[in-house]
């Protein structure tokens, strides 16, 4: 419920109901159970906090954010759930891209992937690819970036489905590996613009598929395709999917999609000229929340 929640409507609204229930959970922790339960306690603590830490990386708390991460990745370790704990490590790497700090997402990448273990589905192994090429192409590395999509791609396609996937892995579906997909090629289009064709695309097939109410995914990829699209040089496309995004966002508590639009808002002032663009604009800058300081988010991973 609390997953779901966040994809339609932001991290801000729920989150401190997350932390009551992980505190909660960490008491019961400092009690001795039977291993049997004492797992169970352990991997829903690294439930709780993945989704406090993400909720709070969606909200603009980063320091925050990245303690939860290591509570979840130590959560799960104590559980001997170890992909478990690689998908906390790649949520970390995840807010390091979006802080700007690529080389640091590598670098977790690497930990996440080295120890998760054998366990690891192909499903599993296919988001993280596309986490490590959206790292690739922030630094401008295009031919790494399209080669770890194309590993992404084939160990996707590669998933029979015949074993189920954990419980954090389900909304990992065809439009969130297109998503993923289409906002690589969006940010490897501001060091290669003739990457913003690939951004248009895979935008286009992510939201074509998705139905599933889950809004925040939806905006990201309105923002994509808007952005590839002033990349290409197609402002009138550019403006119909920067409004459909600014249109769901004021129901939003995501400030993710705040600090994205306002990355397409710096592609619009080559077309401030035009009426509709000029008139975009405007309507983004009284939109827009004021900037909030990231704390000490700037440290070290």
């Amino acid at each position: 419920m609390f997953r779901a929640w966040d994809a339609a409507r932001g991290g801000g609204l729920q989150r401190k109901a997350v932390v009551g229930q992980l505190n909660e959970v960490g008491g019961m922790l400092a009690y001795h159970h039977p291993p049997h339960l004492q797992r169970r306690l352990w991997g829903v603590a690294a439930n709780l906090a993945v989704l406090a830490g993400w909720m709070s990386h969606d909200v603009g708390l980063e320091p925050t954010a990245q303690k939860y991460f290591v509570i979840a990745a130590h959560a799960a370790r104590e559980g001997g759930d170890r992909p478990r704990a690689g998908e906390a490590l790649s949520r970390a790497a995840r807010q390091m891209v979006h802080l700007g700090r690529p080389d640091d997402a590598l670098d977790l990448m690497k930990l996440a992937q080295s120890g998760s273990g054998e366990r690891l589905q192909p499903r599993t192994k296919a988001m993280f690819h596309t986490i490590e090429a959206w790292a690739q192409a922030s630094m401008g590395k295009g031919q790494a970036m399209r080669r770890t999509l194309g590993q992404a791609e084939d160990l996707f396609v590669s998933d029979r489905q015949d074993v189920e996937q954990p419980g954090w892995m389900q909304t990992f579906k065809d439009e969130d590996l297109y998503g993923m997909q289409a906002l690589a090629y969006r940010t490897l289009a501001e060091f290669d613009p003739d990457a913003a064709a690939h951004a248009q695309y895979y935008a286009q097939k992510a939201l074509a598929l998705r139905v599933d109410g889950r809004e925040r995914s939806k905006i990201f990829d309105h923002l994509s395709m808007a952005s590839a699209c002033f990349i290409a040089d197609d402002p009138e496309q550019a403006d119909r999917y920067a409004r459909l995004a600014l249109m769901s966002m004021g129901s939003n508590s995501s400030r993710r999609t705040w600090d994205r639009l306002r990355e397409m808002y710096r592609l619009t002032a080559e077309y401030a000229g035009y009426p509709k663009i000029h008139e975009l604009r405007e309507e983004i800058e009284l939109a827009l929340p004021k900037p909030r300081s990231r704390g000490d988010g700037s440290a070290r991973a």
